[in-house]
């Protein structure tokens, strides 16, 4: 007759966080690509159709992206030995973005409530 025998075990398992990305602040004199501060003030603008928010923090991305990177995203590393002269090389861009809702006015006046993707820079790496 076939037999089998189980043991449970629990373990603790220790989560491991994932690189965030960079962050510096206004006047950082960090060099390698990070995520910098960025408010966005709409009524500068002179964007009077946008009721809410009048001001957001949308950041932006800049740095230096050394080679040592190129082990994070091979894909850019192979694309630049493959075709030098017509790429741009590293660049230090948004890796993760996230969307701001607004109040606002449209065309015919109508008050809209809006998500609108793409507007908030989270994360930056070297693409």
């Amino acid at each position: 007759m076939p037999f089998l025998e189980l043991k449970v075990a629990t373990m603790k398992k220790k989560r491991i966080k994932r690189t965030t990305g960079l962050n510096c602040q206004e006047n950082s004199e960090e060099t390698r690509c990070c995520r910098h501060p960025l408010t966005v003030d709409f009524e500068s603008f002179g964007w009077d159709w946008v009721i809410a928010p009048k001001s957001y923090e949308a950041n932006y991305c800049s740095g230096e992206c050394p080679n040592v990177y190129f082990q994070n995203y091979p894909h850019t590393h192979l694309v630049h030995l493959a075709s030098p002269s017509s790429t741009a090389g590293r660049c230090c861009a948004p890796r993760k973005m996230s969307a701001i809702t607004m109040l606002y006015f449209d065309k015919n006046l109508n008050i809209v409530f809006g998500l609108l993707p793409g507007m908030v820079v989270e994360r930056c790496g070297c693409s």
